[in-house]
């Protein structure tokens, strides 16, 4: 069994990889350009020369068997491996290539982080960039991400993680808002009266805490409107639709242009998770020239970004 292990084709394991991640044998063979009956002959051949069957077949999809799954999870890893070694060979005197695939929160990407991208592809033109808009922090290893952007009290202890900033966190509404609730939206005591506009993410539902030198007040929000698109919660804002709980770099522009206004800014906001971390995975072998690229523009951009 071992000798047939040893003389296994990378090329079979590639093939094998792909079949999986478009979950049809027509499919693996559209993106390898060879024939569906060619796929076929091939994954038997593997099947073969594991002495195993990895796949089960069905009229509807494919389901890997337990051993489908080892050699699945291994291929990746295998494959990752070989692309990183590939990238770091040609970043020898040359410009990175590649492809990261990059995980950002919503409202950061699109309030922020777009120009910051765009320069970024213009700077590595021959580098592909694969970028998602997303909350949630996943695993990037099942998830297929070498870079995530995450705001998070403390980053998870199984990947890398880099500091890049602080995150405030602002109560604002718009003039016409405030303006009709003036009084409550001056008094800590009472603003817990009014409509509030938040993520959906349940932490909100709790008690947030109001700081102010000695002085701290326990606040209970009452979420008339919420949502995991910080874009969205920030036009309701302008809406009149109540008061906000968003990062201060989602409303410093419209602050800034009067669009908004800060409510008790004497108070800071504690208990949110309040940090930017850059995270990669805790192997760092694998990461390829085209992912320190991106990891330290990032860095160094959103530094910039986050100090003026």
């Amino acid at each position: 069994m071992m000798d047939n292990y040893s003389e296994l084709d990378l090329n079979l394991i590639r093939l094998f990889v792909t079949i999986i991640e478009t979950g049809t044998l027509s499919e693996a063979a559209k993106r390898h350009h060879i024939t569906k009956s060619h796929v076929s002959k091939s994954l038997k051949r593997l099947e073969a020369q594991l002495n195993t069957q990895l796949i089960r077949r069905s009229t509807r999809r494919l389901e890997l068997t337990q051993q489908g799954e080892v050699l699945y999870q291994h291929g990746l890893s295998i494959l990752r491996e070989l692309e990183a070694a590939t990238n770091q060979m040609l970043m020898l005197g040359a410009e990175p290539t590649g492809t990261v695939r990059l995980s950002v929160p919503t409202g950061l990407g699109e309030l922020i982080l777009q120009p910051i991208l765009i320069d970024f592809k213009k700077a590595y033109p021959r580098l592909n960039l694969h970028i998602m808009f997303s909350n949630r922090v996943n695993d990037l290893i099942e998830s297929r991400v070498d870079v995530a952007l995450r705001v998070v009290a403390q980053p998870p202890q199984d990947y890398v993680a880099k500091k890049v900033c602080d995150v405030q966190w602002r109560l604002c509404a718009s003039p016409g808002y405030l303006a009709a609730h003036s009084s409550a939206a001056q008094d800590p005591q009472q603003i817990a009266q009014l409509q509030f506009i938040c993520s959906s993410n349940r932490r909100f539902h709790e008690q947030i805490m109001l700081e102010n030198g000695k002085t701290s007040t326990r606040l209970k929000l009452n979420p008339g409107l919420q949502s995991e698109n910080f874009r969205f919660l920030l036009t309701a804002a302008k809406n009149d639709l109540g008061v906000a709980l968003l990062p201060s770099y989602v409303v410093a522009r419209d602050v800034a242009d009067g669009n908004l206004q800060l409510v008790l800014p004497q108070y800071r906001i504690a208990g949110i998770d309040a940090t930017l971390y850059i995270l990669t995975t805790a192997r760092p072998h694998l990461a390829s020239a085209a992912i320190k690229t991106l990891t330290q523009y990032l860095q160094a951009q959103l530094k910039t970004v986050f100090s003026e």
